[in-house]
This record gives structure tokens, C-alpha cells and sequence, in this order.
């Protein structure tokens, strides 16, 4: 199974710092901060030795699952700059097809300032991130068998958004979609309802997104969609949970510290579709998936290796 994911293109940038860093720039730790590329470049300017590599939710999801063996692409929107060809290539070396248009603003930036205690200071800038549009999704991407794998944040551009799914269903993809925000969600909400239940098989959130989109507990809100959704949820240390059609399916972690959360969650997507990929079970899917994350959550952003990353994963899978 091919996959294929659209949304922000995002360079991360993570450093370790220590707890006076952020409020010394002004921020409050474990704010998430919106801030212009001049501004986001005076901080970035003052850290040490950093972390570099592309990401963005749907992009960490197609470079986790290109290292475990699927075939990935990615589609997104980058600065006409030097770290937007670096972002490119950096995606290409892990095996996934790039598929990048050029706007005029910067290549965005997404910088997590994490503590020793694990705590982080999110500085976010999306710059051209935010300039993908219906010119930059190219046709060849949409085809029979694949899956079409979306970011919640497309729904702030949903001419963008109904024209994918669209398209991919007239070629008989599959469609997924991750929440990805609980403040997106909240102000998108009757649209992502509606969205949803029509046009999505295959949805991820963590709990605060999803109880963000339904207002309701847990397991009342998993009984609104109609059976043919399948949910998953994202629930951190208490692992991960499956449904569909009335059937929930749990998959609990082992206790660990992480050094880096960025992109555990994305990994833990591309763990599971891998698993699907090879008709395994919900519940063996959900192992796969949290198996993935733990490897990722070892190491700064998305540093793992993939030897390691594939080994740990056969030993779920078989």
C-alpha cells in the first residue's frame, strides 16, 4: 500500500535548554507561540547545538513509515530559500517522494525549547507552509489502492481539502485524516463533524483533540460516527485505543522518559498503517504503532535508525 500525505511542510529545530531559556525570551514555558520568521530567527539565532530535520505532522508520518519499508510521498509548500531545498533533500534521503511547490515566504519552522524535566516551549512559524494550494497537489498522487493521509490543519484551507478527497475518491484511495490540534479543532468543529462522517475511513487524535470534536466522554463520543469509521486514539502513556463499528480495542506502553515527544505521535500513525498494510489485527496494529513511538521517543526528533526502527517492529509484526 502506497502513502500519501499533504500538509505543512515544517522544518524542525530542537534544542535542549535549560529552564530559564524561554522566560528569559519572553515566553512562558510550555507556551505554544506563533511567531513571524524575523522574530523566530532572533531566537534560533541564540541556541547552541540543535537537532535539524523536515517535519510537520503528515511529513514525520511519511518518513516513519518510508523507513519501515512503505512506499511514502509527501506533499507540501516550502520557501524558494536554502532550507527549503535542504528540507527536500533531507525527506528524499528517508526514502520519501517529494512533492514540493515554492512560495515566496520563508520555508516554515517548527522549534521545540525542551527542558530537562521534558517539558518544551513550542516557537512556531509556518511561513510557506501555509501557501499550498490546489496548483501544488499534483494528479499523479491520487491512485487506485493508496492511502490519502491528511493533516486537520488543511481545514483552515477546505477548498484544498474537499478538492483531495475528491479526487482521491474518484481514484478509490482510501482516506485518513489526523486531528493534529485541539485548538484547530475547537474552531473547526462543525466543519470536521460534517467532514468526518462523510468523506474520512480512517481517523487519528489524541484524547483532547477528539473530546474536542465530540463534547461528550470517551466512549459515547466513539458512538457517533457511522460503523464503517475506524478511530484511533492517541493516549500517550496509557497507550492507544481502536474503534469501529461498536468493537473498542486497547493496546497499553511500558513506562518510559522520553527524550523527545516531536513526532511520536505521527510515528505511532505510520507504525499502525504499517501494520494494517499487512491485515494484522486492531489490536496488533495498535502494538505496532506504540512500538514505533517508543523508538522514536529515544531520540531527538526523528534521529532514529531505521535498522533499529525495522527490527523493533518485526518482532510485533510476525
Amino acid at each position: 500500500m502506497e502513502l500519501v500525505g499533504i500538509g505543512n511542510a515544517l522544518m524542525d529545530v530542537i534544542a535542549f535548554v535549560d529552564e530559564e531559556l524561554a522566560p528569559s525570551l519572553g515566553f512562558h514555558n510550555n507556551a505554544v507561540v506563533h511567531l513571524d520568521r524575523r522574530e523566530l530567527g532572533r531566537v534560533l539565532d541564540l541556541l547552541g547545538e540543535t537537532a535539524v530535520s523536515a517535519g510537520g505532522g503528515a511529513a514525520n508520518t511519511m518518513r516513519t513509515a518510508a523507513m519501515l519499508g512503505l512506499p511514502a510521498a509527501f506533499v507540501g509548500c516550502v520557501g524558494e530559500d536554502d532550507l527549503g531545498t535542504r528540507y527536500g533533500e533531507d525527506l528524499a534521503r528517508s526514502g520519501v517522494a517529494c512533492h514540493l511547490c515554492r512560495s515566496p515566504e520563508p520555508t516554515g519552522v517548527y522549534c521545540a525549547l525542551i527542558r530537562p524535566d521534558g517539558g518544551r516551549t513550542l516557537l512556531v512559524s509556518p511561513g510557506a507552509a501555509l501557501d499550498l494550494g490546489l496548483a501544488g497537489v499534483p494528479a499523479s498522487i491520487f491512485r487506485p489502492g493508496a492511502l490519502l493521509y491528511l493533516e486537520g490543519f488543511l481545514a483552515r484551507r477546505r477548498e484544498l481539502l474537499e478538492d483531495c478527497v475528491a479526487r482521491a475518491g474518484d481514484s478509490g484511495m482510501t482516506v485518513a485524516l489526523d486531528l493534529g490540534s485541539q485548538t484547530l479543532v475547537r474552531a473547526e468543529r462543525d466543519f470536521l463533524l460534517d467532514f468526518i462522517s462523510r468523506s474520512v475511513d480512517l481517523l487519528f487524535a489524541n484524547e483532547d483533540e477528539f473530546a474536542a470534536l465530540v463534547d461528550l466522554p470517551l466512549r459515547k463520543g466513539l458512538g457517533l460516527f457511522d460503523d464503517k469509521l475506524e478511530i484511533v486514539i492517541k493516549r500517550a502513556e496509557r497507550g492507544a485505543l481502536w474503534a469501529s463499528g461498536g468493537t473498542v480495542v486497547e493496546s497499553p506502553v511500558r513506562e518510559l522518559r522520553p527524550v523527545d515527544e516531536t513526532g511520536a505521535g505521527d510515528a505511532f500513525a505510520a507504525g499502525f498503517l504499517a501494520g494494517r498494510e499487512r491485515h494484522l489485527l486492531p489490536e496488533r496494529c495498535l502494538r505496532l504503532g506504540n512500538r514505533v513511538a517508543e523508538e522514536v521517543l529515544s531520540v531527538p526528533a526523528l534521529g532514529v535508525d531505521p535498522k533499529r526502527l525495522r527490527r523493533a517492529v518485526s518482532l510485533v509484526a510476525e
